[in-house]
This record gives structure tokens, sequence and C-alpha cells, in this order.
């Protein structure tokens, strides 16, 4: 409906009309004049973390001390072991695992892609590197790092005879396995060599190949008695540092059986999740293929141990994301469930509730018991069994992203819950109406207060990825801290810091409010009223009656309005306390039947505006004449 924030009366007589709440959201769907009192046109780079305050959203500073180049990151992640805490980063080709205080010291690993998304999929045990391009590599410390999996030995063993030892007669066939003893992990055995013994006292020496993997440290030894015993699993007789071993006795026969399904990760897999004691990954090859590992095994990726999502309009998997018993694979239009009773047992269904996919990898994340997900349709909420849409005040920005922006940048769109201050956070090339690079953002909080209406703001930001902190930190006061990358440099911004503005320079707040709409009545507009905190820095306001703009005119906002006595605090930087109102005088041909506020501040602080208004002065009745 119209918006009267307070009806004027048809008199001629001065009026005032006042917005008491600026922070109900941007609303881009509807025309200005239906926008509700406390809904926005423009709200670039200002919170809505106070209701009934808009307030200048927190600076963010630069942490890291160098820069590793001009491009932008590939991929980065704060990784938490069992044993260990630390962040990694890919860039140009090359791992590096800076330092808490973002140092950056030498590279770590630089097998990489230079061109793909590099993500770091982890466990409690250990962390990946993924590509899309080259075997997944592992490390137990982020600064070692070792090919994922172990091949299995290419030859047979070389077996001979000897004279002294227990074994009876008959035919024995002998196999061996490579062996990380830092992970305890195995790869699948040889094939199986066979010797005949004829004597009754005899024993079995046999030689393996070396491996070529440098983190292989010891071999394990498989045998059976074939005949006359008639045993046909190969059983694990000893494990050690050396590639001979002589068997003396058949102590094997209740032994682990050897392992058929310790085969290395495929190379490309291009991201991982972690859901029922299993690693599931996107292949990079066969696009609709989720490959998995076996149970409680991190580094055994059996072959056959894959699932081809059924999509449609040849789609490919883009994102996965655990929810309970659900694993949500995503697609660029669509969502399959995975559903696991037990780590044993899944059924793959359809979602018939789901409006849209997701981008990519990191453009989905669970959020308060669901999982919100951005997509060519749409940022969703999906609770399992449908979609909730959150984008329907914004659609006409979210359709300019779409029409105006290439594949392969959407691809890289990035998504962070902050939960200390309630906030989605989604990284995009381009935010309306503006084609720069930025942030759309919803508050939860101001959500729930609008009943559920979705309180979106932006920012001017150029994120490509985000690093949280938000995990089991060792130092106090570092859960909760959200780093960023941007997309054309190798540094690191700290997010959410006061006082900093834009990296130490100014950053710039937007507000463009609803069209005060008058109806057939014509008004002169004589001033503008802003109620405020005093603070440092520089405010302008703009009005726009009926599409006219009169301004911008600069406003008083406290730098010489101290409160505070400086001989009492001894401290001048006090800009002043509680509210204030800059007051502006308007032309004569401020007149119309709309207004529209335009409010911009500068400046390092977290400025605070309360309400606006306008005295005005209507006419008694309509024209009765058209214009």
């Amino acid at each position: 409906m119209p918006i009267k924030t307070r009806s004027p009366r048809a008199a001629r007589s001065r009026q005032v009309l006042t917005v008491d709440d600026m922070t109900g959201g941007l609303d881009l769907l509807r025309s200005q004049t239906l926008l509700g009192p406390s809904r926005s046109r423009v709200l670039r780079n200002f919170s809505l973390e106070e209701p009934g305050a808009l307030v200048v959203r927190p600076g963010y500073q630069r942490v890291s001390t160098a820069s590793l180049g001009s491009l932008g990151a590939n991929g980065g992640q704060r990784v938490y072991l069992e044993s260990t805490v630390f962040s990694l980063v890919a860039y140009d080709g090359s791992v590096y695992r800076p330092t808490d205080a973002w140092v950056w010291g030498a590279a770590v690993h630089s097998t990489v892609s230079t061109g793909n998304q590099v993500f770091f999929p982890y466990d409690r045990e250990l962390v990946a590197v993924m590509d899309g391009a080259n075997r997944p590599r592992f490390s137990t410390n982020g600064t070692n790092w070792l090919l994922m999996g172990i091949t299995a030995p290419s030859s047979a063993a070389t077996l001979s005879s000897a004279s002294s030892g227990g074994l009876s007669s008959g035919e024995y066939g002998v196999a061996y396995a490579y062996k990380h003893r830092g992970t305890a992990f195995e790869s699948n055995t040889s094939s199986q060599s066979t010797i005949t013994l004829s004597g009754s006292t005899g024993a079995i020496h046999a030689t393996a190949s070396p491996s070529t993997d440098a983190k292989v440290d010891a071999y394990v030894w498989y045998a059976r008695h074939v005949s006359p015993d008639g045993e046909s699993v190969l059983r694990k007789v000893s494990s050690g540092a050396a590639s001979t071993f002589t068997f003396t006795s058949t102590s094997w026969t209740s032994a682990d059986e050897a392992a058929t399904t310790h085969n290395p990760p495929a190379a490309g897999l291009r991201f991982a999740a972690i859901w029922k004691n299993r690693w599931w990954a996107a292949d990079g090859t066969v696009k609709n293929r989720l490959r998995f590992t076996e149970l409680f095994l991190n580094q055994a990726w059996p072959t056959n141990y894959y699932i081809d999502i059924p999509f449609e309009k040849g789609d490919r998997i883009t994102a996965l994301q655990p929810l309970g018993d659900t694993l949500l694979v995503y697609g660029e239009s669509g969502i399959f469930l995975i559903i696991g009773q037990t780590s044993l047992d899944f059924e793959v269904r359809p979602s018939q509730g789901a409006e849209t996919g997701a981008f990519g990898p990191r453009a989905a994340l669970a959020v308060e018991q669901a999982s919100i997900h951005a997509g060519s349709q749409g940022v969703n909420s999906f609770d399992g069994s449908g979609d909730r849409s959150l984008e329907h005040d914004i659609a006409d920005g979210y359709s300019d992203l779409m029409k105006n922006s290439a594949s392969a940048d959407l691809e890289k769109v990035a998504t962070v819950y902050d939960h200390q201050r309630q906030e989605l956070r989604i990284a995009v090339p381009r935010v309306y109406p503006t084609s720069a690079r930025g942030e759309l953002v919803l508050n939860l909080d101001r959500t729930r207060e609008n009943q559920g209406v979705p309180a979106w703001t932006t920012t001017d930001r150029d994120i490509a990825l985000y690093m949280h902190w938000n995990g089991n930190e060792p130092t106090a006061g570092n859960r909760g801290r959200l780093f960023s990358m941007p997309s054309s440099a190798g540094v690191v911004f700290e997010e959410n810091i006061d006082d900093v503005g834009a990296n130490s320079s100014n950053l710039t707040a937007e507000y463009e409010g609803p069209a005060l709409n008058l109806g057939l009545h014509r008004a002169r507009v004589l001033d503008a009223h802003v109620e405020y905190e005093p603070n440092e820095g520089a405010a302008s306001l703009e009005t726009v009656t009926d599409g006219v703009p009169h301004g911008p005119y600069g406003l008083s906002i406290g730098t010489g309005l101290a409160a505070y006595d400086e001989a009492t605090y001894d401290d001048a930087t006090y800009a002043g306390t509680g509210r204030r109102k800059a007051y502006t005088l308007l032309p004569t041909a401020a007149e119309g039947r709309t207004i529209v506020t335009k409010l911009v501040y500068t400046g390092l602080k977290r400025f605070r505006i309360f309400t606006h208004g306008y005295s005005i002065l209507p006419e008694g009745r309509p024209r009765e004449y058209t214009e």
C-alpha cells in the first residue's frame, strides 16, 4: 500500500512527515511509492544489526604482512585437526601455510592447478587438497604434503625356497602391500606369486619391489597355503621396513585378510564433504559422478564406489552439503538427496521441493538447521523437504546479476555465515545497481523482526573467498574472526573491525529510502531533518521530489559538538553523545507529490542514523486540471 508515515491533512498548513525506522532492509521489487516506511531502495555499507538505528557497517583491515602477487587466490581454509589448527591458502599453483599473524613464508606445496578453484576438505586426522586436475594430496600438519592413498605394487614378489623352516610341503601363495606407518594406511596387495615346497621343514624367501611413493616406509606380507590345506584367502603374516621377508611357519591362519578396496583416489577430484564416516567427492572427469571412500578409511577410494547422479539437462555436481542424515548433492538447477540411516545403507532421491541448485561449491552452506544456497533462480533455504525463497525482495538486482555475469564468475560465488553478527554474506561479481563486485548481506535477526521477511543490504567489498575461524581455536579471542581475500590481490583482510573504515581509508555508506507519497496533493517541501548520533566523518543529504534532485547538502554531524568535558576525561576524541538533529532548508523548487531521501556518510566510524523527515506545505485540495 502507499506509504503515508503521517498522512498529510488536506489543509494548507505546515506539516511534518517522518520515517521512524530505517532498518527494514532492501526492497527492489516494488515501486518506490509502495515501499514500507522502514524499507530502502539503496542500502550500501549499512548494517541492520540495531533495530531503530541504521548503522554503518564495521570496517575491514589488511592483516597480511605482504602480498603474494596481483592475482586472486584459488582457495583458502581454516583447518581444525585433532592435533593442530592452521590456515591454508592456494595461490597461483602453490599452497601456503601462513602463521596466525598472516606471515606467508615459503610455499609448502606446489603441485596444484593455477586456473581451477582449490579446496581443502578435512576430518579429524588429515586435510586434503583437491583442484579438479591432480591426484589429491594430504597433510597432517599443513606443512608436509603426501599423495593421498597408496598405489598397489605393480609387480609380484620374487620367491625362492629355503631349507630351514616349519612350512610343510605343498603350494603357497604370497603377496605384499605398501604401508605408510604415519597414518597406518596400506595399499591393496600385489598380484600373487606361488611356489611349491617338497619338504616338511621348508621356508620361503620373498623379495618385494620398492615403491616410488616417498611416504611408503613399510611392507606388509600376506600368504596362504593353497594345497593341500585349500586356503582361499591371503592373510597377514608380518609388517616391517625391510623389502625382504622369510616365511617359516603358517601362523597366519586367523590373521587379517588382505585388503581389496584400498585404491588411491582418482586424479582430478574437485571438492569433497565428510558425511556418515566417509569422504564424498565430485569426480573431475564424469561431472555428475559422486565418489566415496571405504567406511572409516579416508584414503581408500574403491574404483567401483560411486554414484552417478541422474541430473537433467546435462547438469553436473556443483556443491555438497551434509544436513543430518541427508547429504545434499547440488546441481546447477536442482538437488538430489542421499539419505542414510546408517553408514552402510544409502538411498538416492530427487528433491521435488527444490527450486534451484548452487552456483558452485562455495555457494551452499548450513545455516540454522537448513542449507542456504545461491543458484541461478535465486537464494533459497532448503530444510530437507523444500526450498524457501529468500531473494524475492531483491529479485530485480538478482536478475541483473544473472544477466550480466559470466558463468565462470558465478561458479566462484562464495558464502559465509557469521554467527556472531547473525549475517549471511554472499560475495558476488556484480551488485545492483552498479556493475562492480560486492556482497549481498542477509541479517537473520532483522529478518525475524520482520516476521520472516528477508532483510537484505549490500556492500561494495571485492571478496573472492572467506576464511572463517569458527572451530576450536586454541587462542582465546580467535573464535569467530572472519577473514577474506579479494579477487585481484594475494592479500588477506580481517572483517568486522570498528573504526578502521575501508582499510584505514574512508568508507562510504549510502541510503535511499522509500518515496513519501502525498497522493493527489502536491506540496512544497520546506526543510529536511535527520536525527543522528554525533560522530566523526562527513554526511550529506539529497532530497528528490518527483524525480528532481535537490542537493546534496552537507550535514554537520558532530566533530565540533563534543558533549564530554575534555578536562575531566582527558580525551579529545569523543565526538559527542546521544542523539542530535541536522537541519537544512530546501530550495523553493523542492515541490511535488513524492519525496525521496538519499543519505551518504563518508568516514571511519560507525555512524548512526535514527530517523529523518520533512516539513511540507501541501495544497488545500488536488488541482482540477491536467498538468
